[in-house]
């Protein structure tokens, strides 16, 4: 699999597998909360982050033809997307393709990411936002959250 031409569908498949509920902190101590469930008869995935009171963004996974595109919806009030350009085993690079609302050369935006995959209950997501040329880059370890049966509260 080559930058020219990842393996969008096995890639898109493989995000799949993280439908449900994840736990990270960040460098800086925060808590954040990441869902993923799918949608539209299973032909998009939707990451919706809990980043604190009132505060939350959606990426949605899906396929357009051979590509697969992650579409951010952001707090910024922006709308970057993001074409996969390389698939490994265990990791996922995504990087800008274009957007709405932002001008990429000036606008703070999400301008890539990458999703490493440590066995199945465990994940590392980077994100490199950019403004103004200037690239931030945070990297965030996700557990998954045991599941719990609604019923009896108890986690299986």
């Amino acid at each position: 699999m080559t930058e020219e031409a990842p393996a969008a569908l096995p890639g898109f498949e493989r995000l799949k597998a993280l439908v449900g509920e994840w736990r990270g902190r960040t460098p800086h101590g925060r808590d954040i909360g990441l869902t993923y469930r799918l949608t539209a008869n299973g032909s998009a995935l939707l990451e919706s982050w809990n980043l604190g009171e009132g505060r939350e963004s959606l990426t949605i996974y899906h396929m357009d033809g051979d590509l697969l595109l992650a579409s951010h919806f952001c707090p910024l009030g922006n709308q970057p997307r993001l074409a996969l350009r390389r698939a490994a085993a265990d990791r996922l690079e995504f990087r800008f393709r274009d957007g709405s609302n932002l001008d990429p050369a000036t606008d703070a935006h999400q301008h890539s990411f990458w999703i490493e995959f440590h066995g199945p209950d465990a994940i590392v997501r980077s994100e490199t936002y950019r403004e103004g040329g200037e690239d931030e880059t945070e990297a965030v370890r996700y557990d998954r959250s045991p599941e719990v049966d609604r019923q009896s509260g108890s986690a299986h």
